[in-house]
């Protein structure tokens, strides 16, 4: 789950601006632990949010930016793996949130 954590909060990081804000939460949801990264960044067109968990996959305004387009497709299969969900809101200028919902262990 750290690689969950640290890649949802740097691409936080990378694509928000200087001055920008980047707010991160954490709750319980109905019976589920709620991770959630939203920032004000440069946002993720809709012709790309069905795409953005592919393998190798980098949006038309992020190919300028470094990486290989893994680290969202690792990240959903951590996830899966894991049992929970992850959704994203996204438009373009207006940032991104990035929610995980993980089943809480009970006694």
């Amino acid at each position: 789950m750290k690689h969950v954590w640290i890649n949802l909060i740097s691409n936080a990081i990378k694509y928000t601006p200087p001055g920008g804000t980047i707010f991160i939460s954490l709750e319980e949801i109905n019976g589920k632990a709620a991770f959630s990264v939203k920032d004000t960044g440069v946002g993720i067109g809709e012709e790309d949010l069905p795409k953005i968990f592919n393998k190798f996959h980098k949006g038309r305004n992020m190919y300028k930016s470094p990486g290989l387009g893994l680290g969202l497709s690792i990240v959903k299969g951590i996830v899966d793996l894991s049992g929970g969900t992850i959704e994203v809101e996204s438009a373009p200028g207006e940032g991104s949130r990035f929610t995980v919902e993980l089943p809480l262990a009970r006694d």
